[in-house]
């Protein structure tokens, strides 16, 4: 039997849901409850906040330092953040208070996916 191995939150809802998918009685089988109902979880990105310290266009990074991010259990630090296509970098600019979500790119890496300022 194939091994499953789950990265992030998202992941394990999906799998969770498909399970109750698939173990859900088939339409007309008369072993379905009236009124059953199932309840997925919502996963919420990580969020923070923090101030931009630095910006490298060219390798689409941020450094921010950030105030705790509870969601991962992470302290405030200052530290470099990949960031996705999405985000226009056009429109930051160093010294800028932010609030931020965060997303796994391909290789399981921590990437800022949204920024908006928090000023």
């Amino acid at each position: 039997m194939p091994s499953i191995r789950f990265h992030n939150g998202f992941k394990f809802a999906l799998a969770i849901a498909a399970a109750l998918i698939a173990t859900a009685p088939i339409a007309g089988s008369g072993t379905a409850r009236a009124g059953a109902e199932f309840v997925v979880a919502q996963v919420e990105k990580p969020a923070g906040q923090g101030t931009i310290n630095a910006i490298d266009a060219a390798n689409r990074k941020l450094n921010i330092t950030h105030g705790p991010i509870a969601a991962l259990n992470w302290p405030g630090m200052t530290m470099d953040f990949a960031v996705a296509p999405g985000v226009d970098l056009k429109a930051l600019k160093v010294g800028t208070k932010i609030s931020f979500t965060l997303a796994r790119d391909a290789d399981g890496m921590y990437v800022i996916d949204e920024v908006t300022s928090a000023q």
